[in-house]
């Protein structure tokens, strides 16, 4: 398999243009790049799969308005970074269940120390969880992680100081 279809500017012609197979390998190709980050944003919670769900649903409504084809992984990031932050809109319409109490075959049990990572980092607000997920999970720089967020390099630089100053007083709070 050559380079992804997602960084491929002619497969990303060819789905704007209609080709369902470039389209596909696209859609399952992001799906892929696009997990671990909603997987990080939700806490590991059974949210992430309907959070890449609503996002590249989101892509395949708006590939025709994606201008620049190589821009492709950054403007799907975003699409679903962007979902996660409003989440709280849409919680609000919808019914809540949770499916934390459901065992999954395989997965290894997280040490002490990421379970209360994991409750530290849900217990923050959204934002903030979405601005340390980029940067320490997804390793974008400050001026990346403004550009996903839409807020000046400034901005995003406060908002992860006091993001990290948060988590580590919730994790202090935690041991």
């Amino acid at each position: 398999m050559g380079a992804s279809a997602f960084g491929d500017r002619a497969a990303v012609v060819a789905a704007q243009g209609g080709d369902e197979r470039a389209l596909e390998r696209i859609l399952d190709e992001l799906a892929l790049e696009l997990l671990p980050l909603a997987l990080a944003l939700t806490g590991g919670s059974g949210d992430a799969d309907r959070l890449v769900g609503d996002a590249l649903s989101r892509v395949y409504e708006r590939l025709h308005q994606l201008d620049e084809p190589t821009a492709l992984l950054a403007w799907s990031r975003r699409i679903l970074v962007r979902r996660f932050l409003d989440e709280r809109r849409w919680s609000l319409r919808r019914p809540q269940c949770s499916i934390d109490s459901v065992e999954v075959a395989g997965v290894g049990i997280p040490q002490a120390e990421e379970i209360d990572l994991r409750r530290a980092l849900a217990a923050l607000p959204r934002a903030d969880r979405a601005l340390l997920v980029l940067h320490y999970w997804q390793r974008l720089s400050i001026a990346e992680c403004a550009a996903e967020l839409g807020v000046p390099d400034g901005t995003a630089k406060s908002r992860l100081s006091t993001a990290l100053a948060r988590l580590r007083r919730a994790l202090r709070g935690s041991s």
